[in-house]
């Protein structure tokens, strides 16, 4: 129970790091600091907002970072006991020293669209590891995965629809797209304009977009019709709310000329849709799953 709670400490620290990312790059905080680690060659900068924002995610990113090691090193010292947590918590190290290493590219190769989309997926990753020792130490009965569950292509399908989404959604935030197209859902009031420059990248994002909404909406109607787990069902209807809440905010973005804290919502729920989908995947995946439907 210590590791289960620790780690979902963790999983919400990292959560709250989610949004204050997007917040930097939605204040033009990005390159406030010229260099990396230091900032204008100080570990403590002259202040402004723009510093602030910047040294302060770098900070707090740095005091996650010891939290996850950590983590690592509780659970290699039980490693007889914690022998299914070895991996993950090793896969959540390896994914933050990534992170450290993507999160000095960002500033050193000027907020590079590549390195600032990729250092997004990345702490989705990481967080997903951390989320994912937390469940498997609270379901300690449910400690193997099915080899052959029914539906197990859709439910791949609809993680890496929704996980490539949130890709499409960095490339979209890291090219200055958000406002290519001034109207929803039309684009210059078509619904098919020219796909070039910043307009094929906001486009894709909303074709894209529907297409993950019917996959996760999909998938819902299944498990109420065909799966018996509640808790599959639980997280599969939250997504699916999710999901058509993320399409408003979406659209809101556009119409009301991209609020910064309405941005960093947009993506925060964006990552609850997937914490959702993963979920139930989890729950889906698992042995004696079954057991939990009562």
């Amino acid at each position: 129970m210590k590791i289960y709670r620790y780690y979902t400490i963790l999983s919400v620290l990292i959560l709250f790091n989610m949004i204050y990312g997007p917040l930097v790059r939605a204040t033009d905080s990005g390159l406030a600091c010229p260099d990396w680690p230091l900032c204008h060659g100080k570990f403590v900068p002259e202040w402004t907002f723009h510093v602030f924002m910047e040294v302060s995610h770098r900070y707090y990113s740095g005091f996650l970072g010891i939290l996850v090691l950590i983590g690592l090193i509780m659970i290699l010292r039980n490693k007889k006991e914690k022998a299914n947590l070895v991996l993950p918590a090793s896969l959540s190290f390896f994914f933050l020293i990534t992170q450290v290493i993507l999160g000095g590219l960002t500033v050193t190769k000027l907020l590079h669209p590549t390195t600032v989309n990729l250092h997004l997926i990345n702490a989705i990753l990481l967080l997903t590891f951390c989320l994912s020792i937390a469940l498997m130490e609270k379901e300690r009965n449910l400690s193997e995965f099915h080899s052959r569950p029914n539906a197990r292509y859709l439910f791949i399908l609809m993680l890496f629809s929704v996980l490539f989404q949130l890709f499409l959604g960095g490339k979209v935030s890291s090219h200055y797209a958000g406002l290519a197209c001034p109207d929803f859902p039309a684009c210059f009031g078509s619904m098919l304009p020219e796909m070039t420059g910043p307009v094929r990248l906001q486009m894709e994002h909303r074709f894209f977009g529907y297409i993950t909404a019917l996959i996760i909406l999909g998938t819902t109607v299944y498990s109420i019709f065909q799966l018996e787990n509640k808790r599959v069902k639980f997280f599969l209807k939250l997504a699916s709310y999710l999901i058509i809440l993320q399409i408003l905010v979406g659209a809101m973005n556009v119409l009301y000329q991209l609020p910064k804290l309405l941005t960093g919502f947009h993506t925060l729920n964006g990552v609850f849709v997937f914490l959702s989908c993963f979920a139930a995947s989890f729950y889906h995946f698992r042995k004696n799953s079954s057991a939990e439907s009562a």
